[in-house]
């Protein structure tokens, strides 16, 4: 196509919202014991053994304790090398395997004939979940945590994708953010407003997520002092001494999930034992999360429980059932019965409610030998996670019939919007604004991340507006209603609404991110620069800032700083963002750099051999060097991943026309006009090979690059 080319058009879609997740930040001040207080830090596990050997041990063996872990070929329970596992959607090949003691998933991808036409293979940096149920794994780059494709199902003996792969392949980029983290593991040091940049990872949830940090505990005991007798120890938790509230809320920090708004200046990683959960978050959930007596998640313990009649009309924990240092494995369904009998046991004197009363017991003493929990709680396929059978806590007196894992529909496919329920307590009477507030923020955490149906998005605008009138405030709330309006194609209020956010939380990257990119949807590319620079400024190893601010440079024709910019989000995180590869090949491209250009072009394209406009470019370069076969191959490519992609067809066409290929070019730009009836510029090129004068000879057609 001729004329000069066309500015590129770059966006950058975020994975999940920014929550200002962090660790590292200072302790909550409100906990009932001096671990709370400023000053005492994390000592690790290894700090308990010394005293608490058994427990340390026994703990050590239960899933929690194993729930992050270096990859051990010694020990490893995974079936390895693994079969290939084919995702149809993407057309790749995933597989498992072990080279010098090291775990590896490959992604590569057959022709028709069977030959490998395209591989990527990473190395597995840590095991993520107990092998209980999964075992999943994270590939570490710069410090950059994503999960990988293939998760280990170790009930059903196979590999498979990791759950909601199969709705969207997110191939080796899902982030871990600091809230997956903080459940799936001990106090790691994430790295503030990025999604999954960590200075350090534990290995394991440890002891400290129960009982608070130990270090002022530690260094009593090491001086020899303790609490008097007769006198609880206050320099940590023991979650048996707190409230029963209090007591629910250490478990519920990681065995309630939903979307999550988190409390001002809080994270998950403020959080301590011995203060209430709603002091640090508020927690929304689908109302079929609650009522549905079939479908559960594989954290709704918490929620499941709260149905049940046993825990209504008792003082019930999950403690009463669990004891947190021993396996369930090693408690056995023994156990468990014995605690069933503890309340159901025969007569009904004060604290006791009953005997079991099912049919085929003859006598009290034969009721009470039965498996209380195969008949009252259930044992179905989770509504989130394939291939696993997880118990429903949800305790009943008839149960709904099991569910395999693979007959539950997992998809969120559907034309009318979830409603949200809040699952903690809600802020009291005075605090209604706040309360609407989070619930915006949730609502629109949703529909980034889960359900992206529009209709979300008024209600969260009307949400805000009314929380801010009952004189309420909450940072979240503001950047859901700058992002809602920038959704909505409202640019002009979403910068206006942006803008007054930062002045008013100047300390909040995702803030300052999202108005540079409000400003450059503006076509303000000079005020996105600034807003960027701030972001970057703020948090260095945001690399997601850097790349957005090397296209505001870009945008306003400075075009040396852009390419510092996107070096700097490269050299941070060289394996995530092959489209910022193919962003600054392009750049290259057009100052003349060739050879640069084509290299990084083909690196965008390692990572990545679907990106269309890298395929596009990369035959650009082609093109230019008038190797025309090399660049019909990359454009058919183009075409079998986007057939109505313009630049590839026009290039095409052109390409074939050089080749002498007439019928083709005309063919193949019948085939743009199809797609694209109004474009004048392939209907010029048409026109150049139908005319009579030059034979159908558009020889010297050759386009420029088509941007990005």
């Amino acid at each position: 196509m001729h004329g000069p080319p066309i500015r590129p058009h770059i966006v950058f879609t975020l994975l999940a919202v920014l929550t200002g997740c962090a660790t590292g930040e200072t302790p909550h001040r409100g906990a009932a014991s001096s671990q709370g207080a400023p000053g005492v830090e994390y000592a690790g596990d290894e700090a308990c053994a010394s005293c608490h050997e058994e427990h340390y041990l026994s703990y050590h063996r239960t899933g929690m304790g194993r729930s992050m872990s270096r990859f051990d070929a010694a020990s490893a329970p995974e079936m390895l090398p693994g079969p290939p596992v084919y995702h149809e959607a993407s057309d790749f090949y995933y597989e498992a395997f072990v080279h010098a003691d090291t775990l590896f998933q490959r992604e590569y991808r057959l022709d028709a004939s069977g030959q490998t036409t395209y591989e990527r293979v990473h190395p597995v940096d840590w095991v993520i979940g107990s092998g209980n149920h999964t075992r999943s794994y994270l590939a570490n780059v710069n410090g950059h945590l994503t999960e990988m494709p293939l998760t280990w199902y170790v009930e059903r003996g196979r590999w498979d994708m990791s759950p909601s792969y199969d709705q969207e392949n997110l191939r080796f980029s899902r982030p871990v953010v600091a809230e997956c983290m903080a459940c799936h593991n001990g106090f790691s040091d994430h790295s503030r407003f990025t999604f999954d940049h960590y200075r350090d990872v534990s290995d394991g949830i440890t002891c400290e997520r129960c009982h608070g940090p130990g270090g002022a505990h530690i260094d009593l005991r090491l001086a020899g002092l303790g609490p008097e007798a007769g006198n609880p120890d206050s320099s940590i938790v023991h979650p048996a001494r707190l409230s029963r509230g209090d007591q629910l809320s250490v478990c519920r920090q990681c065995h309630l999930s939903g979307t999550t708004v988190f409390k001002a200046g809080e994270t998950p990683s403020t959080y301590r034992p011995g203060i209430s959960l709603e002091a640090n978050r508020s927690i929304f959930v689908t109302a079929g999360q609650i009522d549905d007596p079939e479908r559960f998640g594989i954290a709704s313990h918490a929620l499941r429980l709260e149905k049940s009649a046993c825990f209504q009309e008792s003082d019930m924990t999950c403690t009463t059932c669990h004891d947190p240092h021993v396996s369930v494995a090693e408690l056995g369904s023994t156990h468990f019965n014995a605690v069933c009998a503890g309340c159901h046991a025969s007569g009904e004197s004060e604290g006791q409610v009953g005997v079991c009363g099912r049919e085929s017991a003859h006598t009290e003493a034969e009721a009470m030998t039965g498996d209380c929990i195969a008949c009252h709680l259930r044992s179905s396929g989770a509504s989130d996670i394939p291939h696993v059978t997880f118990t429903d806590h949800w305790i009943r007196r008839e149960l709904p019939p099991a569910v395999a894992p693979e007959d539950i529909e997992r998809v969120f496919i559907r034309p009318d919007p979830f409603r949200l329920v809040r699952a903690t307590a809600p802020p009291g009477e005075a605090d209604q604004g706040l309360a609407l507030l989070e619930e915006a923020a949730a609502y629109f955490a949703f529909y980034d991340q889960i359900h992206a149906l529009p209709l979300y998005l008024d209600s969260v605008i009307v949400k805000v507006e009314a929380g801010f009138l009952a004189g309420a405030d909450h940072a979240e709330a503001r950047l859901a209603l700058g992002r809602a309006l920038l959704e909505q194609g409202r640019v002009d209020e979403a910068v206006a609404t942006l803008t007054e956010a930062v002045s008013v939380y100047p300390e909040d990257v995702p803030v300052w991110y999202w108005l540079g990119v409000a400003l450059l949807r503006a076509d303000r590319p000079g005020e996105a620069v600034n807003s960027l620079r701030r972001t970057v400024e703020m948090q260095p190893v945001f690399t997601e800032g850097h790349l957005k601010l090397a296209e505001a440079f870009y945008a306003a024709a400075r075009f040396t700083e852009a390419e510092s910019a996107w070096l700097a989000g490269l050299a941070e995180d060289p394996v995530h963002h092959p489209a910022s590869w193919n962003d600054l090949g392009f750049l290259y491209l057009q100052t003349g750099r060739l050879e640069e250009a084509g290299r990084l072009f083909d690196r965008a394209l390692a990572l990545d051999p679907d990106l269309v406009r890298a395929l596009v470019n990369a035959a650009s370069v082609h093109i230019q060097k008038q190797d025309w076969e090399g660049a019909i191959q990359l454009l058919d490519r183009a075409i079998d991943v986007q057939p109505d992609f313009a630049p590839a067809l026009g290039n095409l066409s052109v390409a074939y026309g050089e080749l002498g290929r007439t019928d083709e070019a005309i063919r193949t730009l019948r085939t743009l006009l199809r797609y694209h009836p109004g474009d004048l510029r392939a209907q010029a090129l048409l026109d150049q090979f139908l005319a009579p004068e030059t034979g159908g000879d558009a020889a010297g057609s050759t386009p420029l690059p088509e941007g990005l």
